[in-house]
């Protein structure tokens, strides 16, 4: 079961999903840093975890060790979107948003397709 995730569309769309994060945190790092301390540097963290445990589920030969890192890279993506939610909620205001929140759906929408591809062929 194990693939090679530099291969695969899914980790490349994370890993720009990611950059874009990081670029939405550097313009507004002061404001994200006023509403909650550690607020930017969650976000970041959550947004390069999903492209992190993809890699990592690619490694595995056991399908429910696989899975499980699927599922965190699942966590991450709706941890990474609430809270650029939260932070939009909270006068973040970024023309971006709308896309990043829809980037991280396509990601997450292909997470679950990478998933239910792995769980067919066991």
């Amino acid at each position: 079961m194990a693939h090679n995730p530099n291969r695969l569309l899914v980790v490349e769309r994370a890993d720009a999903l990611a950059v874009s994060v990081h670029a939405y945190a550097a313009r507004h790092a002061r404001r994200l840093g006023e509403l909650s301390p550690g607020l930017r540097n969650q976000l970041l963290r959550a947004a390069v975890s999903i492209s992190l445990n993809l890699s990592e589920a690619c490694g595995y030969h056991a399908p429910g060790r696989t899975m499980s890192f699927l599922d965190i890279a699942i966590g991450s993506c709706n941890e990474t979107e609430r809270i650029l939610t939260l932070a939009s909620k909270l006068g973040v205001h970024d023309p971006g948003t709308n896309t990043l929140l829809a980037d991280i759906g396509t990601v997450r929408a292909l997470i679950y397709g990478f998933r239910r591809h792995l769980q067919r062929r066991h």
